[in-house]
């Protein structure tokens, strides 16, 4: 049985796992080569608002969602923690590699928010596998407040994106995602770690 204590932990996680900082420094150079090319002009504000209201529809989502996923498919928690390490290890070595494709989205950006923005960059199959597995341990609201948490932070993080990229420049705001990815994979072979636990393999 999961705690109020858990919210931080699973906030951390998932703003980890969604890693907005590694989009940042992309998101910001079309975003104004958007507003230089287009006659139709877009705030920061409502960029970042947009994304938001979609990464907090989608974690609350997939946290109503994975409970019943599970008992409908009959997957096991080991196989689950196993799948879903696996996954997150993959997704973690490939983050390292940066999201040039958004290099090619300035002249919609306001169709491309919601996707591939929003979705699969942000809240992409990793977010979903981790808000799938966390439901074993953790009850409903206790999930839903993480992952409102970590909307927030994600929401702060986009906000303040202009300051963080005049702070740490476009190679420390990468630098600090590339160090999130090595949390993503390391969640994902503590989970591989504890599925196979349970099935006795160690």
């Amino acid at each position: 049985m999961s705690s109020i204590l858990s919210v931080p932990e699973i906030a951390f996680k998932l703003y980890a796992i969604m890693d907005p900082l590694s989009i940042l420094p992309y998101l910001i150079a079309i975003y104004e080569e958007f507003n230089r090319n287009s006659q139709t002009k877009i705030s920061w504000n409502f960029l970042v608002n947009k994304l938001s209201i979609a990464v907090t529809a989608l974690l609350v989502f997939f946290s109503l969602l994975g409970g019943p996923l599970l008992a409908f498919l009959g997957i096991s928690v080991s196989a689950l923690e196993i799948g879903g390490g696996i996954i997150l290890v993959y997704l973690g070595v490939d983050t390292l590699g940066g999201f040039q494709q958004l290099k090619f989205l300035s002249s919609r950006i306001e169709e491309a928010i919601i996707t591939p923005i929003a979705t699969p960059l942000i809240v992409g199959p990793g977010t979903m596998t981790a808000l799938i597995t966390l439901t074993v341990n953790n009850n409903l609201l206790i999930l839903i407040l993480g992952s409102l948490l970590a909307a927030l932070l994600v929401y702060l993080s986009l906000l303040l994106g202009p300051i963080i990229i005049k702070i740490l420049g476009n190679t420390g705001t990468v630098a600090v995602g590339r160090f999130m990815a090595i949390i993503i994979a390391a969640f994902g072979v503590q989970l591989i770690i504890n599925g196979i636990s349970q099935i006795k393999l160690i």
